[in-house]
């Protein structure tokens, strides 16, 4: 089984920064870049659309920890199936995590405590940039890192991650959908209904990894890849949560 998360010694196109004795990873690096660049953002939009920040905390919070929840855990359901076999080791229980699944988790997460705290006003126009930017920005990280891969590739664009073998860079490609993305909801920040653009961005996300999958290394499930079906469920959730919990409409315009 080829799990795109899981890669051989020596794999990547710049995997580490030569600095003296100690190499450091540019995984790391750009993880650490993309977090900088999305708080930068979103402390910039929230000045800019007087958004009340102390609210947002929780919410940030909860997004943040429920999102690396279920990051990991669709990867280690992946890696169960290596544990009979000479693959497995345990250091796989520590690399890969999907956005997909980080940002299903992260709603699941927003929204309980949202209802726990009482919290109807909507922040997803403040935080949807920020994510967007700091998404692409990671995904440099994975491109250099030779991790999140597509399949072998005959098109002129493939990139050799170490095995000799083209393959779709479909961290280029998550890049590009990232910054037109973030250019987007940047121009139309104030002037969007009240949570419409995380929601708007969240649907174009799903709809897009979700076609990706077919260039990506194929672990089929039913049918679908098990990140195609995540998808699906981020899009399900989306539905009902327009559907059951949207505030009243003189309460959702209460934050940007």
């Amino acid at each position: 089984m080829e799990i795109s998360h899981i890669q051989p010694e020596g794999w990547g196109l710049c995997p580490v920064i030569p600095l003296g004795p100690v190499p450091v990873s540019t995984y790391a690096v750009f993880m650490l870049l993309a977090f900088v660049a999305g708080i930068a953002v979103y402390r910039r939009n929230a000045a800019r659309t007087g958004a009340r920040t102390g609210q947002v905390f929780p919410v940030v919070l909860a997004a943040v920890f429920g999102g690396v929840f279920g990051a990991k855990l669709p990867v280690w359901a992946l890696t169960v199936a290596l544990v009979p076999s000479s693959e497995w080791r345990l250091e796989h229980l520590l690399v890969g995590r999907t956005i997909a699944g980080g940002f299903v988790g992260g709603m699941l997460a927003v929204w309980w405590v949202k209802r726990r705290l009482g919290l109807r006003a909507r922040f997803g126009n403040v935080l949807a940039p920020a994510v967007a930017l700091g998404m692409a920005v990671g995904r440099v990280g994975c491109l250099l890192s030779g991790c999140c891969h597509g399949r072998p590739t005959a098109l002129p664009w493939g990139l050799d991650f170490g095995d000799g073998v083209p393959r779709h860079p479909t961290q280029v490609y998550e890049i590009l959908f990232c910054l037109a993305a973030f250019l987007f909801m940047q121009r139309r920040l104030e002037t969007a209904r009240p949570g419409t653009l995380m929601t708007g961005f969240l649907a174009a996300y799903f709809v897009f990894r979700f076609a990706e999958e077919f260039l990506r290394p194929r672990d089929i499930a039913w049918g679908l890849t098990v990140f195609q079906w995540i998808c699906l469920a981020g899009l399900l959730l989306l539905v009902l949560r327009e559907r059951l919990f949207r505030p009243p409409p003189g309460e959702e315009n209460a934050a940007p």
